[in-house]
């Protein structure tokens, strides 16, 4: 019988229905999300006229800007980046 888990443990995306590309998609929201606090810590100095650190910039975009990033980081990905789009139908949901 052959093995319906990923080397995590989890059931196979293609079988459950879940993303394909998952691990891409996580890796690059990272990415995006470290991009958008290094900008937030930049533009904070900026107005506050004074060193801002990564830490507290963090705070500041969690408090007043991330939670409207991730519905447009994932149909970024799921329309543009994403090798499965087109036979995906989870992706295009979001993309609706």
């Amino acid at each position: 019988m052959k093995d319906k888990t990923s080397p995590e443990g989890n059931p196979k995306d293609e079988d459950s229905g879940g993303c394909r590309a998952f691990r891409k998609l996580t890796d690059w929201q990272i990415d995006q999300y470290r991009m958008a606090v290094d900008e937030n810590k930049w533009y904070m100095g900026e107005r506050l006229q004074r060193h801002v650190d990564w830490e507290e910039a963090e705070k500041d975009f969690l408090v007043n800007g991330y939670y409207g990033c991730a519905p447009k980081w994932r149909k970024q990905f799921c329309a543009v980046r994403c090798s499965h789009f087109i036979s995906c139908d989870l992706g295009k949901g979001f993309c609706s």
